[in-house]
């Protein structure tokens, strides 16, 4: 006599729905990690420009010291920024009447294309000048020429 085998089907493998289920998962962490990534390259970019602007900071921080004041145009500091084809991320670097330093950007990404950041001293005491940010205000981001607040650092943004 012979023996019954019994056939029994054992799967082996993903099934169609698996896979589905798994691309739907790798779909909606890329639908939120895609997007914060751009923000996060675009605020790497800001960074570079703040510190593309120190130059311009230790000039306007000289000038104060010895004119005792925020009286000064960008000629009596001595700063001219030169732009560079390694550098895309910063169009300009001025300084404005009284210190600001305006830093404009170039195609940075996002809602901070063209967009500036304004850096205003505040010397109080010519010896200790603290520099304070301005961006443009959240519910006007897109019409404004400043910076979106959520682009720029986080001393910036409080």
């Amino acid at each position: 006599m012979q023996a019954k085998r019994s056939a029994r089907y054992s799967p082996t493998g993903f099934t169609l729905i698996e896979l589905m289920i798994v691309i739907a998962i790798v779909g909606v962490l890329a639908m939120v990690a895609i997007p914060q990534y751009r923000d996060y390259l675009v605020r790497t970019k800001v960074a570079e420009g703040l510190n593309l602007a120190t130059p311009a900071k230790m000039a306007v921080s000289e000038t104060i010291a010895s004119k005792g004041s925020t009286d000064f145009e960008q000629a009596a500091t001595g700063y001219a920024f030169t732009p560079s084809k390694e550098i895309t991320s910063v169009s300009n670097i001025a300084i404005e009447k009284g210190g600001a330093i305006t830093i404009t950007f170039g195609d940075i990404g996002g809602e901070a294309k063209g967009k500036t950041l304004k850096l205003v001293p505040s010397a109080t005491n010519p010896s200790a000048i603290t520099w304070l940010c301005q961006t443009a205000p959240a519910t006007a981001a897109a019409e404004s020429p400043m910076l979106p607040a959520k682009y720029a650092p986080e001393v910036c943004r409080g």
